[in-house]
């Protein structure tokens, strides 16, 4: 692990980095961890679809109720919607919110797996929950919430401030994956200083995964999509690596103060 300010001088010294490398070694990192990126999808999907079937009743039991009841307008279907669920509903919406954290938090962990992978180490399953532990959940949580901040605030400012925080955002996870002893704002300091540095690249890079991730969805009418979107983080990975890398061994998560 490394000072915070040692991080910023690695990201200010850093040299320009070649595209083409970049999408090479993405995918030369992808080759090693598909598996381990299907079985991301696997959990999270695991974790979600019982609540989003849950959260679907209220409108599956009033679009039964109104194909008997032609009369029924838009209008009346969203009043009848909220009138007779809308606690429910309030409820169903705080628990996906709480599982998307969890889903985040396997996403931390996927990275935590790609670094070890990548350095030739074994895989073991149980570290896609490696942030589901005390003392890291917490702060876990925190950067989470604060991920989810951010994002809501840059887009009340309209599109381009969310298009531009699209980036920084992007590398909030790897920078806290690799870095869990450096505090929220620390970890959101060295997000937005890598994705300000390397805003271009990886905005291109992410434009033509974005696109190839669609071809292969569309090409294999959805499946393709579990196997290869994982692709889609590697290359915030292959960028820290470059930029900031692991010279150093990782210490002992400490106590949240």
């Amino acid at each position: 692990m490394y000072a915070v300010q040692t991080l910023l001088n690695k990201i200010q010294n850093s040299k320009s980095i070649d595209f083409g490398d970049l999408f090479n070694e993405t995918l030369d990192v992808f080759k090693k961890v598909w598996v381990q990126g299907l079985l991301l999808q696997l959990f999270s999907l695991i974790i979600m679809l019982p609540f989003i079937i849950v959260f679907y009743v209220p409108y599956i039991s009033l679009m039964i109720e109104s194909s008997t009841n032609q009369s029924m307008d838009y209008t009346e279907f969203n009043e009848t919607l909220f009138e007779g669920f809308g606690l429910y509903m309030v409820l169903a919406y705080l628990a996906i919110f709480v599982l998307s954290i969890a889903s985040s938090l396997l996403y931390l962990g996927f990275y935590k797996i790609v670094k070890d992978m990548d350095r030739g180490n074994p895989f073991v399953v149980s570290d896609f929950f490696y942030f589901f532990k005390s003392p890291l959940l917490g702060k876990s949580v925190g950067v989470l919430l604060a991920y989810t901040g951010i994002s809501i605030l840059a887009a009340l400012l309209c599109f381009f401030p969310l298009v531009y925080a699209v980036i920084p955002l992007m590398f909030m996870l790897p920078v806290f994956a690799y870095n869990s002893d450096l505090s929220i704002s620390e970890i959101i300091k060295v997000a937005f200083a890598l994705g300000n540095k390397k805003w271009s690249i990886t905005f291109l890079i992410l434009m033509l995964n974005i696109i190839l991730f669609y071809v292969v969805t569309i090409v294999t009418c959805g499946l393709g999509g579990l196997f290869i979107s994982s692709f889609l983080y590697l290359p915030q990975y292959i960028i820290y690596k470059k930029i900031i890398g692991f010279d150093t061994p990782e210490s002992v998560p400490q106590t949240i103060v």
